[in-house]
């Protein structure tokens, strides 16, 4: 590729999209997968996939280029540091280009702009402002959706601009949220002015009231994250604001079924504007706000310790929190064919986390704390359970009108996967025998190492030599293990396990897991799994394949039925001169009807082929593939 005119760069200028997932990329220092990329550009996973090639296609040279691996995603490589650097100095020329994470970035300006603003907005003022010559036509989408999950609604008049309607509560949530509080990479100028001036503090009083705050709570019963303590800091800030510019506030606070005074929240919420009060101006706060503090209090707490998740405590909101834990383990119940409501701790995890929500439903905001999230947390891999457990968001969401947020959704899952985490998995006993056709003093070792690492396994180890085996009766043993010399005899035992010579004890335990793993008997409570290829041309095939309930990354995706009444474990792969790189698409269908050791597994199973698929390149050829294969590292 040759920089002296930067002829592919330029080609890119009359292709904003390509241009966007050229930076996204450069500026990436490891790899990026499909998914991730959709995500922050705004379109599907197969337009990214399209526009890939295309970007190769453009970088095809020793110096720029894409590389992709399974699972892992796409990444661009630039061989040298002028090259680099050229690249760098070509798009300083445009001051919008799109860069990770930017569309978020003109999103949050825009309710930035129209929440700090007194007047209506055009969208001309917001372009010139960020200096985009496009439409915000996306931006606005996502702009409505973040304003429905607080009641509000986005008002558009013709020649005359935007702005936003809806309690003035629920105008200053949003507001707080889109406040980057616990970044310390953020300065917290976010280029509107209004903005900024509604937490506008001094950095040595802010220390100040900060310090009264965190001195409060530590000697009370309530317990804040430091996230939400912040946050908790930069409301008393926008409300202290609004008192020292002698602004009238009218909250629009709903009338609900709740006795926020009883709270232990409340009497905090007191005490700190008590001493606030006695330090510094402006905290002299209205019933209302102080009513409203609490309630963002009882957000914020964490709450860690169940015997607080009372009655006593919370009233009313203990009912709610109760109706909607058990709604959501219903869903989750029907869903994966199993009954979750018996794990205790599930079920006072659960409640503790839908305590602060049960409240924020009567209130009618879906709020949570806007911390980059997403930015922050990785999801990890997609599995059955996160599947099922978003399918149960959605239904969640039809009746109660409440949408998780990000981290919510993660409590929620984390709680439920618990659950399936505390299944014990029963396995048999097995019975081993070692052949000594070296002699049995060779044997040692092995049985040493055996009954040393896995005696919970093992119901009994015989050291028998190969004639042995082949003229008594009744000579039963689930495996036979074997130095790897026996290979070169014509030994018949089945089945059988060879073991190398003069490994030491740890590569003894790695070497041996294998047999182990048969003692769970994924095997015989799992379908025998068969690898079929598929060719994506066959409509008819792939059509009896799809279907809504599946699970994906780059490389796999996953089809299931739990509630099948004929089991199958179908792997099928595509033909390499089809596509780029082999896909694989894989159907399980089969009956769960209560059985926890059997989603267990099959939970197990499919994290691990999704964690590693690229293990599913090696069983093609095999004619007889145990589910260990997945297991074993």
């Amino acid at each position: 590729m040759s920089f002296e005119n930067t002829e592919e760069l330029r080609i890119l200028a009359d292709e904003p999209r390509l241009q966007s997932l050229f930076l996204l990329l450069f500026r990436q220092e490891g790899y990026f997968t499909s998914m991730q990329l959709a995500e922050e550009l705004g379109v599907t996973s197969r337009t990214i996939k399209s526009d890939v090639l295309s970007l190769k296609q453009i970088f095809c040279t020793e110096e720029v280029f894409i590389t992709s691996k399974p699972s892992k995603g796409y990444k661009l490589e630039v061989m040298n540091k002028e090259v680099e650097n050229k690249i760098k100095q070509f798009f300083q020329i445009y001051p919008s280009i799109l860069s990770e994470g930017e569309f978020d970035r003109r999103v949050r300006y825009i309710i930035r702009r129209l929440l700090s603003s007194e007047k209506p907005v055009k969208e001309e003022d917001i372009q010139a402002e960020i200096s985009v010559s496009y439409s915000l036509n996306h931006e606005m989408q996502e702009v409505k959706k973040m304003l429905a999950k607080y009641d509000l609604y986005l008002k558009i008049r013709p020649h005359y601009g935007m702005y936003i309607e809806g309690a003035l509560f629920k105008k200053i949530m949003l507001a707080v949220r889109m406040y980057r509080y616990f970044d310390k990479s953020n300065n917290h100028d976010f280029g509107i002015k209004a903005y900024n001036q509604l937490f506008d503090c001094d950095e040595l009083e802010k220390s100040a009231i900060s310090r009264t705050f965190y001195e409060t709570i530590i000697h009370s019963r309530i317990v804040f994250s430091d996230i939400n303590a912040e946050r908790f800091i930069i409301y008393l800030l926008y409300f202290r604001n609004c008192k020292l510019q002698k602004d009238t506030l009218h909250l629009s606070l709903p009338i609900i079924d709740f006795d926020y005074c009883a709270t232990d929240e409340y009497e905090l919420v007191v005490e700190v504007l008590q001493k606030l009060k006695i330090k510094f101006k402006g905290f002299d706060f209205t019933p209302e706000v102080i009513q409203f503090l609490t309630y963002v209090a009882i957000f914020s707490t964490d709450l860690y310790r169940f015997v607080d998740c009372s009655k006593e405590n919370y009233n009313t909101l203990i009912f709610l929190a109760e109706e909607i834990r058990n709604f959501i383990l219903k869903g989750v119940s029907q869903y994966l064919q199993m009954d979750v409501f018996d794990d205790y701790t599930c079920l006072k995890d659960l409640l503790k986390i839908m305590i602060p929500i049960s409240l924020k439903i009567k209130l009618g905001v879906s709020d949570s704390i806007d911390l980059r999230y997403k930015d922050f947390k990785n999801e990890g891999t997609q599995s059955l359970i996160r599947y099922y457990s978003s399918l149960v968001y959605q239904d969640f969401f039809r009746v109660y009108h409440y949408l998780f947020s990000k981290r919510e959704q993660q409590l929620i899952f984390s709680t439920i996967l618990g659950a399936i985490n505390r299944i014990t998995l029963s396995h048999r006993k097995l019975r081993l025998a070692i052949i000594a056709i070296d002699g049995r003093l060779a044997t040692q070792p092995l049985k040493f190492n055996l009954q040393h690492y896995f005696s919970e396994f093992i119901e009994r180890i015989e050291t028998k030599v190969l004639y042995e085996l082949e003229t008594l009766e009744n000579q039963n043993f689930d495996y036979y293990l074997c130095s790897d010399y026996g290979k070169k005899l014509n030994i018949t035992c089945e089945p059988i396990f060879y073991i190398e010579e003069e490994m030491n004890e740890f590569k003894y335990m790695d070497s041996l897991k294998h047999i182990f793993f048969q003692a769970y008997d994924y095997d015989k409570k799992l379908p025998s799994i068969q690898v079929a290829n598929i060719n994506l041309k066959d409509k008819g095939t792939f059509s009896d394949l799809a279907s809504e309930t599946f699970i994906q990354n780059d490389t796999v995706q996953v089809h299931f039925d739990l509630s099948a009444s004929e089991e199958t474990f179908t792997i099928f792969h595509t033909d390499e001169e089809e596509v780029e790189e082999r896909n694989y698409y894989i159907s399980v269908k089969t009956q769960i009807a209560g059985d926890k050791q059997k989603l267990k597994m099959l939970v197990n199973i499919i994290d691990q082929i999704m964690t590693n698929p690229l293990k599913l390149g090696l069983i093609n050829e095999k004619e007889n593939i145990s589910y260990s294969h997945f297991l074993v590292d």
